[in-house]
């Protein structure tokens, strides 16, 4: 009985041994343990606000415990804070202000806490500072809200917000646009007794002055703008003729106001503080004059670059964060709330989402912003002097024009001043007949003396015709596809346009394109008037992920940003809906496509002050997701493999009196899959790819076959006939189930499910 457990344990063992090798992506000796935090924890707290008064879960709160949580563990395995563990308590007020200033409370008494993030509501933030305003100064935590009026914190030194301002970020960008686009006769209309609408009012008076001819407060109820007092409203409007207005009333009045607005035959240009599909369609589509917004994410027919490389590979499922049905919300009794399309809440790229999923990402980047600013404290600081050190370095080390945290998603960097994050926003418009939003045709950038720096839109599309010679070892593909753009009289050229993931030779120190001008923007019989058009063909280099290879699905950009520094530009794309989605790739089936935005910076420190600078500017990607074909990999690789090692399998049943034949057909069968291993392409890859383990795999199956043959003919288990018998089922059933559980694996692998 000892014998058959002894052996028991041995074939289990083997087996396992086999299987986990065979399905490790790395070998052991290539994982690195990433230094431990040792001393004692520190906390940070995240304020948070769950809410019950819309028609759906908006997602917040999930997503910013979702992301906040990954990079907590992110830093603890990188350190911690300063050789703290870290760790989280997620304070929910369920917006309700005295709760909001009892988490406040409990997080100031925390002596551990060495940050808090969080707080957005600026009615609730401003009844928490004149409550414990007080200790929030004197407990010196370095606190980075999410504040939009910069004045409810400007005594506090210690406070931050991860929002631009209002005062130095919002109006001096409205300001910008009205005189730019010629409007004369601006008007407000916001709410009474709204922190946030009274704010703006203030400010667009103290910057604009005379030229705001009416300014209407309307007063609340419910929270909500009062529609009765709509018809005196625009009444007046009327009378005053403005031929633009700054409308604050909240998203869910937009619709009303502006379907009165056009009965009345008012009809002046719009500017939203909310989002412009607040709107609904139908009165939108209908408005005679342009829609305005300002937004700092979600832009128009554009997806944030470092989030989708990020969700690249992985189930869509994983990144929706948007909730189900809140039945208690008052929009389902007075009906104001309608029923959510059932795919809606499967669409990670839905607006709803993308908010969620900015909230949260904005939240980890504080975090991670926290955890950078303490890297260079003093080993054996206390908390005191820890949080001192943070606030130092959010002052300095990520000052607005001389220093930058790369986030997940966003750039960050804080006004040392009024210490509200410089994130200029974008214009984006609702031109009349368009029926959709896009990019303003001019945007705007701070510059280090603070003044704004006016920035075009290239009105653009790249139209890929075909993709070939794509090398994984070299990085690279060719590629040819049709650049149009818009010729609006502002030096549009593709001159101004660098290809920048182009491969430069190293002879000419040139990119390795070429273009073909087609239509120059004239008047033309064959191309739209008004339109430049470019035939491009050339080299790029891409990043390919070969863990999965020959299953795997790759990224493949076209990258494009300024070539001259005096003409910077955003890009806009044309709705994915009405690109050309017909591809010819070679050996490579097109997925998806989009268009992707990422704000990039150039770093220079003056050798003789040693002041350094950030210059920020724009880049943008068209990018096609495309799988590779696997049939000449199934027919060159997996059927003779499994033929090999079927052979190999089908051994077993000949008798042993004919050791040597099956010993020799075993052999055979090991060499020949290492042949078939050496016959193939080189990979040039960083780990190994799902290819080298399909192999491997085989490799240590063969072996254990011709193990467990050798092992029969051992007078040992000769003589031991119940052991011969475990040997025996142990090569008929168990390589069987290794090589179904291989199969299953590769399955998930491929479906990028691993």
């Amino acid at each position: 009985m000892a014998v058959q457990s002894l052996w028991r344990r041995s074939v289990w063992f083997v087996c396992a041994l086999v299987f986990c090798v065979a399905l490790s992506d790395e070998p052991a000796s290539a994982i690195e343990a990433a230094e431990a935090a040792t001393k004692p924890p520190v906390t940070v707290n995240v304020f948070v606000s769950t809410r019950n008064d819309t028609c759906y879960d908006r997602g917040d709160v999930a997503a910013i415990t979702r992301f906040v949580t990954e990079e907590q563990r992110r830093i603890n395995a990188q350190g911690g804070i300063a050789g703290h563990k870290l760790d989280l308590r997620i304070l929910d007020d369920y917006r309700d202000q005295n709760r909001t200033t009892a988490n406040m409370r409990e997080a100031l008494s925390d002596p551990d806490s060495v940050a808090m993030i969080g707080m957005s509501s600026s009615d609730r933030s401003k009844a928490v500072f004149e409550a414990a305003g007080k200790e929030i100064k004197q407990k010196n935590i370095p606190f980075l809200s999410a504040i939009s009026v910069s004045s409810i914190f400007k005594d506090y030194p210690n406070v931050f917000t991860m929002r631009a301002s209002q005062d130095d970020e919002r109006l001096p960008v409205l300001a910008q646009f009205v005189r730019r686009s010629g409007f004369q006769r601006p008007a407000f209309v916001g709410m009474r007794d709204q922190l946030y609408s009274t704010s703006l009012a203030d400010g667009l008076n103290r910057v604009m002055g005379a030229y705001i001819v009416a300014d209407h407060r309307i007063a609340t109820k419910d929270n909500k703008a009062d529609s009765a007092g709509f018809p005196a409203v625009i009444a007046d409007l009327k009378e005053k003729n403005p031929d633009i207005v700054f409308l604050a009333i909240g998203a869910d009045r937009n619709g009303e106001f502006v379907k009165a607005l056009k009965e009345a035959g008012v009809t002046p240009a719009i500017m939203l503080t909310g989002r412009i599909n607040s709107v609904p369609k139908d009165i939108a589509s209908d408005y005679p004059s342009a829609l305005f917004e300002l937004v700092w994410d979600r832009l128009p027919d554009l997806y944030n670059a470092r989030l989708m490389r990020r969700m690249a590979g992985q189930p869509p499922e994983d990144w929706v964060f948007i909730g189900d049905k809140i039945s208690s919300a008052p929009g389902w009794a007075n009906g104001e709330c309608k029923e959510r399309p059932a795919s809606a809440a499967d669409d990670p790229l839905s607006d709803d989402n993308l908010r969620a999923i900015g909230v949260g990402t904005q939240y980890a980047d504080m975090l991670g912003i926290i955890a950078s600013a303490s890297r260079t404290a003093d080993r054996d600081a206390d908390i005191k002097k820890l949080r001192s050190h943070i606030i130092e370095h959010l002052k300095t080390t990520y000052a607005a024009g001389r220093g930058v945290f790369q986030g997940q998603f966003e750039n960050w960097s804080f006004d040392p001043r009024t210490r509200t994050a410089t994130r200029t926003p974008f214009l984006v418009q609702l031109a009349p007949g368009m029926g959709r939003t896009q990019l303003g045709p001019m945007q705007f950038a701070r510059l280090k003396n603070e003044n704004l720096r006016a920035i075009g839109t290239q009105y653009l599309d790249i139209d890929l015709i075909r993709i070939f010679s794509v090398d994984d070892n070299e990085k690279t593909f060719h590629a040819e596809f049709y650049v149009s753009m818009r010729d609006d009289g502002l030096e549009n050229s593709i001159d101004l346009v660098e290809f920048s993931n182009a491969v430069i030779n190293p002879q000419t120190n040139d990119r390795q394109i070429t273009v073909r001008t087609l239509a120059n923007g004239e008047k033309s019989d064959a191309y739209p008037d008004g339109m430049k058009i470019y035939h491009v063909s050339g080299r790029f280099l891409f990043q390919p992920e070969l863990q999965t290879y020959p299953f795997d699905t790759q990224r493949f950009a076209i990258n494009i940003r300024p070539k001259r520094g005096d003409k910077p530009f955003i890009v806009q794309p044309p709705p994915i809906d009405l690109r050309d989605s017909a591809v010819d790739a070679v050996g490579w089936e097109p997925k998806e496509q989009y268009v992707g935005y990422d704000e990039d910076f150039v770093t220079t420190i003056d050798a003789k002050t040693h002041q350094p600078s950030i210059v920020p500017f724009y880049k943008g990607s068209f990018v096609w997701i495309m799988s590779r074909e696997t049939t000449d990999y199934f027919l060159r690789v997996v059927v003779p493999l499994l033929f090999i090692m079927a052979v190999a399998y089908l051994s077993i049943f000949i008798p042993l009196t004919h050791f040597e034949a099956i010993v020799t057909i075993q052999v055979t069968a090991l060499l020949s899959a290492v042949a078939l291993y050496l016959a193939l392409p080189a990979i040039d890859s960083d780990g190994t790819t799902l290819s080298d383990r399909i192999f491997l795999f085989a490799y240590l199956a063969v072996t254990v076959m011709i193990a467990i043959s050798v092992l029969r003919i051992n007078p040992y288990f000769e003589e031991r006939p119940k052991a011969l018998m475990g040997l025996t089922i142990t090569h008929v059933v168990l390589v069987p189930l290794l090589a179904l559980g291989m199969a299953i694996y590769v399955h998930r692998a491929s479906m990028g499910l691993g």
